[in-house]
């Protein structure tokens, strides 16, 4: 089974560049740039990535921005990315990256455009990997208001390659309605609406992620399992849940692996995704998401290999990319 999966084409939706920096690839930053991470090797470092709650995890996360400063940095946790996704076979990934976080430490938006453009290059130039970026916004760190995020997308300093505007951070207290001007006005320019929801809160944060920010995706999701009729209306309607099991039983929403709602999910009709979402700090892979979807609930190979199809019908690759894809998939035998 594990030879099946490795070969098996993929796409991934979910995972986040400042999420994906492994150890080794973390501790060369910060010491390039002369940041104290509290750890002088990367066993060490690992050992940090412990969390109680999603506060625990969003304080170390942010600790780890700091290794991120010149365009040189970005290129390089981009393309280290790259390398571990062609490594699992993954295709094509969109790839979340929150621009106001590194903007408002001093990283100029010229340097971190230069570094994401230099990083999807050698991403596809070194590892065959096609990357879209999902640029996000953190709900409490940003102000509705401003539209600092989207202004920033929609500016000369963009990077090339961006497929949609995502919302991500703590849910309670920062409702998706706050930032539904600055999603009218990414989708208006092309953009999709890709936020997180029914991560840390209920059906009424997805609820309000439809209804407000009109998502074609939710990240996450798996609170619409409190709402039947939320299960039935994005059933009906084919929107795509983008789950992260490991991250779920990292943050403490879900007691394990095996008690993790994906396979009801599954089993209720929706439109079931497998991401990594953080994946250096929850120390998983694509390949061990889709293997413990196998092992823990039910998956088939065609379970599988379907869930890859739905990734990438869902994508918002390119017309090539998805045809090349989709060409790769209809030679795979479940």
């Amino acid at each position: 089974m594990d030879f099946w999966i490795e070969r098996l084409p993929k796409v991934e939706l979910h995972v986040h560049l400042e999420g994906s920096l492994r150890p080794a690839t973390l501790l060369t930053l910060a010491q390039r740039n002369g940041v104290d991470l509290g750890a002088g090797s990367p066993d060490e470092l690992a050992e940090l990535y412990q969390f109680s709650n999603f506060a625990d995890f969003a304080k170390l996360f942010r600790s780890g921005l700091a290794a991120l400063r010149t365009a040189a940095d970005f290129a390089d946790a981009t393309a280290a990315l790259a390398a571990e996704l062609a490594a699992q076979n993954v295709r094509y990934a969109e790839v979340t990256t929150t621009p106001f976080n590194h903007i408002r430490r001093g990283v100029a938006p010229e340097e971190y455009r230069e570094g994401l453009d230099e990083g999807r290059r050698r991403a596809r130039d070194e590892h065959g990997v096609e990357l879209g970026w999902i640029c996000d916004i953190s709900r409490e760190s940003e102000d509705p208001a401003a539209h600092s995020t989207v202004d920033f997308l929609l500016g000369r300093s963009a990077p090339a390659g961006v497929v949609g505007l995502g919302l991500g951070g703590v849910e309670d207290g920062y409702p998706a309605d706050l930032f539904t001007s600055s999603f009218a006005k990414a989708r208006a320019n092309g953009l999709a609406s890709l936020p997180h929801a029914g991560e840390t809160a209920g059906a009424e944060s997805i609820w309000a992620a439809l209804r407000s920010l009109h998502a074609e995706r939710i990240g996450h999701g798996i609170r619409c399992l409190d709402d039947p009729a939320l299960v039935d209306h994005l059933a009906d309607r084919g929107i795509p849940l983008e789950v992260a099991p490991s991250s779920n039983v990292s943050l403490k929403l879900c007691p394990s692996l095996a008690e993790h709602p994906l396979g009801e999910l599954a089993r209720s009709g929706l439109a079931v995704t497998l991401n990594t979402d953080d994946p250096a700090y929850f120390r998983t892979t694509l390949n061990a998401e889709l293997r413990a979807a196998h092992d823990l609930h039910g998956f088939t190979r065609q379970d599988l290999l379907d869930s890859q199809r739905t990734a990438l019908s869902a994508s918002r690759a390119p017309a090539g990319t998805k045809a090349a894809i989709s060409r790769e998939l209809a030679e795979v035998q479940p």
